[in-house]
């Protein structure tokens, strides 16, 4: 039997390697899409544009609280792996397609209602912030009508994987304005800014942690929503269950 030669095996492994590399590659920007659709809902509940301020771990990091979100690249990618095999059967590729169907639209239903209650409950809402609730419910329109293409036409790993990413991103969306808008509202799961002065001298208003991009650090006044910006290498946070009693 004739033995491969080196160059073959080296040819091999470059090839193993450029395909793992390609996949990592790909995990990190469908990552980072998860996170700026995230971020994109969470912010749009403020009026504010943040992506100027964002680097790029800001996309990863700040859906971190989210599980669903955190899980979702590495099932939509183990699916595509698996939809790769030669022992693949296009029925068990349906079948564990569907599962992660039902799982997401289970997700983006909880989320969208939790959207949809936090935003009728508010009294205030900036112009065109409904887009974002129209936004999610066309993503996962949209996932619905490839599932099903799924399930009376085509098993693809494509039109799987097309299905599963729109569903997410509807969910995800759905998700960061439901967030955002429970602290908009007053949530009670919050942080208070402790050394109000970074914010405001003398001032006797609490102040909303927000979240960090890069070295900017985002605040929001309890009584007239104002944003506060600043740059501060260190700051003290505290409860808002504990600052009130609650």
């Amino acid at each position: 039997m004739q033995k491969p030669s080196h160059s073959a095996l080296n040819s091999s492994s470059i090839s193993f390697v450029t395909d793992k590399l390609g996949l990592g590659v790909l995990i990190y920007a469908y990552a980072m899409l998860l996170g700026s659709a995230y971020i994109f809902g969470y912010w749009r509940v403020f009026g504010f544009d943040v992506f100027p301020y964002a680097s790029s771990i800001d996309y990863i990091s700040a859906p971190l609280d989210r599980l669903l979100i955190l899980i979702s690249a590495p099932l939509l990618f183990s699916l595509v792996l698996f939809s790769q095999s030669d022992h693949t059967d296009s029925e068990l590729l349906k079948n564990l397609s569907a599962y992660l169907i039902l799982l997401y639209s289970i997700a983006f239903g909880i989320a969208y209602y939790q959207a949809i209650s936090r935003f009728i409950r508010s009294d205030f809402h900036y112009e065109d912030e409904n887009s974002v609730l129209a936004l999610a419910a066309a993503l996962f329109f949209a996932g619905c009508c490839f599932t099903y293409r799924i399930f009376k036409h085509e098993k693809s790993a494509l039109i799987c994987s097309s299905a599963l990413i729109l569903m997410q991103l509807a969910g995800t969306v759905a998700a960061g304005y439901s967030d955002g808008k429970a602290i908009f509202n007053g949530a009670a799961n919050t942080f208070f800014l402790e050394n109000k002065n970074l914010c405001e001298p003398e001032g006797a208003r609490d102040w909303v942690y927000l979240g960090k991009f890069s070295s900017r650090v985002f605040f929001m006044n309890t009584i007239d929503k104002r944003l506060c910006i600043t740059v501060a290498d260190s700051f003290s946070l505290t409860p808002r269950k504990f600052a009130e009693g609650l």
